[in-house]
């Protein structure tokens, strides 16, 4: 249903959108690529990706990946802890 990959600049195309995967915005969903970030796709027959975006940036909003971040220097959060967010989110 949902394929989180990690984006390496040669495989933008495949990709519904975008989140931040380092840094104090660990977790925002972006239309555009940037360095360090997940490329997100769903099944659009059973997840549409315009309404996963919402979903995920009211998450962002709401500080659901805070508590999620791991590092000390750099904070960064991983592809299970980004699905654990959302659906915690989701859940409440």
């Amino acid at each position: 249903m949902i394929t989180i990959k990690t984006f390496n600049g040669q495989n933008e195309t495949e990709f519904d959108f975008f989140v931040q995967s380092k840094g104090n915005n660990a977790g925002r969903p972006m239309r555009e690529t940037t360095a360090n970030c997940f490329g997100i796709t769903t099944e659009k027959e059973i997840l549409l990706p315009e309404y996963f975006y919402y979903v995920v940036l009211a998450a962002y909003e709401a500080g659901a990946f805070k508590p999620f971040l791991k590092g000390s220097v750099v904070p960064f959060i991983t592809k299970d802890d980004f699905l654990t967010a959302v659906f915690s989110y989701l859940a409440r």
